[in-house]
């Protein structure tokens, strides 16, 4: 006899404070935190904190905002915490960016420009642009960004709206964040690890759209990156 699927036998969707709560339960255990020591942190019992990482509803907001903040996972309430998806676009305050992004399937259908996917599942592995990484709004506004919230969901993680870099943004993000602010190479990862997916033409046509505002040292990192220097 089939098994029908039903909307009572359905899974629920998780609520976004069901992302949050995962991410917090990865940044603690990555942290080598117990439990116990992030109660004691955060003044909260264990058994709220386990609440949280269980993604309860009857918890306070507050107290998953402290715990979220301890962790360094303040940037989530932003991303999670309201529902962007019928506004036009505005150059949104956080979105996914660099390496998380890469990984993602764009929505034009290309395949992801890199295979690290285990990290999607994981909110609190994920670079952040205006967080861990450049936010270029104001260089390129909304240019090469789209809304992965259904994408995103793919991964288990459910929020009112998630947007994310194109390939194409993604890499700038990384080439400006890297060169330009923190005047390094770039790091784990070549041009020839992504040339197969990503339009390295419209990367360079941002660069040269950029070049007014950036150093002579960025340009020349920026540069020499994307003709395959620091193999």
């Amino acid at each position: 006899m089939l098994a029908i699927e039903t909307p009572m036998t359905q899974r629920a969707s998780p609520e976004p404070g069901a992302a949050i709560g995962l991410a917090i339960r990865y940044a603690r255990k990555a942290a080598g935190l117990s439990g116990e020591k992030l109660a004691e942190a955060t003044g909260l019992s264990l058994r709220t904190i386990v609440k949280i990482e269980q993604g309860d509803g009857a918890v306070a907001f507050g107290r998953y905002k402290s715990v979220a903040c301890e962790l360094g996972l303040e940037w989530m309430f932003d991303v999670f915490g309201r529902d962007t998806s019928n506004e036009a676009l505005g150059t949104p305050k956080y979105y996914l960016s660099g390496m998380t992004a890469l990984c993602l399937p764009p929505a034009d259908g290309r395949p992801p420009a890199l295979w690290y996917t285990s990290s999607l599942s994981n909110p609190s592995s994920w670079r952040i642009a205006g967080k861990h990484t450049a936010h270029t709004g104001a260089l390129l506004g909304v240019a090469g960004l789209w809304n992965a919230t259904a994408t995103i969901a793919q991964y288990g993680v459910v929020a009112p709206c998630i947007w994310a870099a194109n390939p194409e943004r993604a890499v700038f993000d990384l080439l400006i964040d890297s060169c330009e602010i923190r005047q390094r190479r770039v790091p784990n990862v070549q041009v020839t690890d992504i040339d197969d997916v990503v339009n390295l033409e419209q990367v360079r046509e941002w660069v040269a759209q950029c070049e007014p505002f950036l150093a002579d040292t960025a340009r020349e990192g920026i540069e020499d990156w994307l003709n395959g220097g620091h193999q």
